[in-house]
């Protein structure tokens, strides 16, 4: 089980960071690329589920936004 949840995991944190590499500088910025990727991959080499829940708050909230077309950091 816990062989499972470690996979589960790691596939967030992978879909997570694809999409947030693929974004375009005029969606996110690059400073809060690498945050986001960076808490991602830190998360999950540390703690595992961590890096998970990290992922998928960028895939439920700001990934959300960007594809509606409400999210600009750009002022």
């Amino acid at each position: 089980m816990l062989v499972f949840v470690s996979f589960a995991s790691l596939a967030v944190v992978i879909w997570g960071i694809i999409d947030v590499a693929r974004r375009p500088a005029l969606a996110l910025d690059p400073k809060w690329k690498a945050l986001w990727i960076v808490g991602m991959i830190g998360g999950w080499f540390l703690f595992g589920v961590i890096g998970a829940i990290v992922s998928a708050f960028y895939l439920a909230g700001p990934r959300r936004r960007m594809n509606a077309g409400r999210y600009s950091n750009r002022y």
